[in-house]
């Protein structure tokens, strides 16, 4: 009897002060439920700032001149340059990415959640979630077990762990976020409509031999 197929591993590559790695995960929504059956989405942290610095003020202006661009696709109206011009922009988007490893820990969904309020928080309000009192009040209302939460929050491991995976996505060709690795074999750089989303991923199904309803065949470059 032949066994079961594993599910597809998509990896998303993001920095969840990444205006473009908002927009991806707006984007990728459909289609985590449309292939929840063959395929399994996992959000892998490649923080674009890894070490602590003030941005300087040429930095700034790129920063949210990246946020203007982002805000005008269609799923972006809600974004804001607030984070990079209102006076206290994050030095580092590790410590951010160190909460939703953190809440990863917890339950199952923990992440995810976390992940949508400090986006909401940042991009949309401007609020600087790289500090330890943001993170932990957002912990707080989404009703973490805190003791377990903060002890992974606050673990150096935590962000050694954050930072190896960022030097082993750029050593394996990662160079910016949002970026989509298929399979362990595929990879897709960039913002992407949902219909180039879903067509890629269909067709690294048809790749692997999972059933991908709708396909066509095509390779992925």
């Amino acid at each position: 009897m032949a066994l079961p197929r594993k599910p597809l591993t998509v990896l998303l590559y993001q920095d969840i002060l990444c205006g473009w790695s908002y927009l991806a995960d707006a984007r990728l929504a459909p289609l985590r439920e449309e292939l929840r059956h063959v395929v399994r989405f996992r959000a892998r942290p490649f923080p674009l700032r890894p070490q602590e610095a003030q941005p300087t003020q040429r930095e700034l202006d790129s920063l949210a001149k990246e946020i203007r661009r982002a805000s005008r696709e269609p799923e972006g109206a809600r974004l804001s340059t607030a984070l990079w011009t209102d006076g206290d922009p994050p030095r580092s988007s590790v410590p951010a990415l160190a909460a939703l490893e953190a809440a990863r820990l917890l339950e199952p969904g923990a992440r995810a959640h976390l992940a949508r309020a400090m986006q909401r928080a940042a991009l949309e309000q401007g609020v600087n979630v790289s500090r330890s009192d943001v993170v932990l009040e957002l912990a707080s209302r989404l009703g973490f077990d805190m003791n377990r939460f903060s002890a992974a929050f606050f673990s150096a491991e935590t962000r050694r762990l954050i930072l190896e995976e960022h030097r082993l996505a750029s050593s394996r060709g990662v160079r910016g976020v949002p970026t989509l690795v298929l399979g362990g074999r595929w990879m897709l750089s960039g913002l992407r409509s949902v219909a180039e989303y879903r067509e890629h991923i269909l067709s690294c199904l048809l790749q692997v031999g999972l059933p991908a309803p709708g396909a066509r065949e095509r390779l992925v470059h």
